[in-house]
């Protein structure tokens, strides 16, 4: 293998994997059961209450 070769390969195979990455992090973000999870992170700036772990 020559070193463009491997170039090539890692630049367009490390593009796919990050679109996937990237593709995989939104739908577990906007996935519908996580919804209230991520509501009430949003609102715990806003709240007096003590974080609950």
């Amino acid at each position: 293998m020559t070193h463009d070769t491997v170039l090539v390969f890692s630049k367009t195979w490390g593009a796919v994997y990050l679109l996937v990455v990237f593709l995989l992090a939104a739908l577990w973000v906007y996935w519908p059961s996580h919804k209230k999870t991520y509501d009430d992170a949003a609102q715990s700036p806003l709240s007096n209450e003590e974080i609950k772990r």
